[in-house]
């Protein structure tokens, strides 16, 4: 059996005989799902959800992410992308074109969201891997009565982003980000009973980062050490350093960092909720577009070095969720039971 993207119900598809056709389908909600994702079981499969308020990013990031994604091919070798479904094409092949024409995408609309399904084959250090990719409204996120609906995707999802613009939340930016906390634990833990410290990954992405090493921010940050990090977070720094083979040690020095930051400069009640309600917490930074945009455009022509650290959460979300030797798994769990 295998997981429905569409309805999230454990199945078994049915192989439908159409005339030049042959799909298969979901028996619970009917939707045809992609051959790959049914034949290719060896693969691994990760779910993502996004969360965040209106306005904090979320769709620019995942657009800039698969910009990003599909410039890759022409780096990593052996590599390439493939849309599985009608949705996820569009998003790749027709809003990312408009993306790389400095045209911002439009927000996500308020209703059942539908999952941008990609597969993914020789990405260094990770291999081949099915993501499944869920992009709710934020204004779903201000209302609990109104996640175990239309954001119960993102609250069965393998890892959930978190994206949060510090100058977007104000002066009482560190209140505004306990509070989408607040709201998603009590929706998802409480009224959904959902087990997430037992299966979900949170990664906190702090969005529109480079509007955070300018005067008149909320925040600044400290420029000998997030500022550096943004302005040497080019795709070219993956690209250099991915057959060092210690990507994920980068990855955890920067979460570290940026953990040890909000600690001391925000509230610390919201590093003990995240801590205390799921399975792991990283914290990321990301610049989607590299400058603020001119309404729903880019001051200039974007180009693959103008996003900074973009990759950082796909890459975490790969790692959380690859398969773990049994030496790994238990190191893993003396680490929990040490810091508990």
């Amino acid at each position: 059996m295998i997981k429905c993207p569409y309805c999230l119900d454990n199945i078994n598809p049915k192989l439908e005989q159409k005339k030049n056709a042959a799909p298969y389908i979901c028996p619970e909600c009917g939707v045809e799902i992609p051959r790959d994702y049914v034949e290719k079981r060896n693969i691994s499969r990760t779910t993502v959800g996004l969360v965040g308020f209106p306005g904090h990013g979320k769709t620019v990031y995942i657009t800039s992410l698969f910009y990003l994604l599909k410039y890759l091919r022409s780096q990593w070798k052996d590599y390439f992308l493939l849309s599985l479904d009608d949705n996820t094409h569009q998003v790749v092949h027709h809003h990312v074109p408009l993306f790389e024409n400095s045209r911002l995408p439009e927000a996500t609309p308020s209703n059942f969201p539908t999952p941008s399904l990609i597969y993914f084959r020789n990405i260094p250090l990770f291999g081949d891997r099915f993501l499944c990719l869920y992009d709710t409204s934020g204004e779903i996120f201000e209302d609990t009565r109104r996640i175990p609906e239309q954001g119960r995707f993102v609250a069965h999802s393998d890892c959930v982003l978190f994206n949060i613009s510090i100058n977007d939340c104000g002066r009482e930016w560190s209140d505004r980000m306990i509070e989408l906390l607040d709201i998603y634990i009590r929706a998802v833990h409480g009224r959904m009973h959902a087990d997430i410290k037992n299966y979900q990954h949170l990664i906190v992405v702090l969005t529109k980062a480079d509007s955070l090493i300018t005067e008149n921010s909320a925040k600044v940050l400290p420029g000998n050490l997030l500022g550096d990090m943004i302005h040497s977070g080019s795709y070219k720094n993956y690209i250099n350093h991915y057959e060092d083979m210690d990507i994920i040690g980068r990855l955890k020095r920067r979460s570290e960092i940026l953990r040890s930051w909000l600690f001391r400069e925000g509230d610390q009640g919201f590093i003990n909720m995240a801590r205390d309600y799921f399975k792991s917490v990283e914290y990321t930074l990301v610049s989607s577009t590299g400058a603020a945009p001119v309404g729903r455009r880019l001051a200039t022509r974007l180009t693959p070095h103008d996003p900074k650290m973009v990759l950082d959460p796909f890459l975490w979300v790969l790692e959380k969720n690859r398969p773990r030797s049994i030496w790994e798994r238990f190191s893993e769990r003396w680490n929990v039971m040490r810091d508990a």
